[in-house]
């Protein structure tokens, strides 16, 4: 499980930063993206931790 976690923190954090970073240089629409592709990485993160290793 700590390699899992590892990923998918490396992951969501880089779509994260890189949608705060487009944000700001007033890529707005791809900016949103890159967060709401970290919130969706975050829920199937977590779905799998959950259902696997619960």
């Amino acid at each position: 499980m700590g390699v899992l976690t590892f990923i998918s923190m490396l992951v969501m954090g880089s779509a994260f930063s890189a949608g705060f970073l487009l944000l700001f240089k007033r890529k707005t629409a791809l900016g949103i993206i890159c967060i709401g592709l970290s919130v969706v990485c975050y829920i199937a993160y977590a779905y799998i931790a959950n259902k696997y290793f619960a």
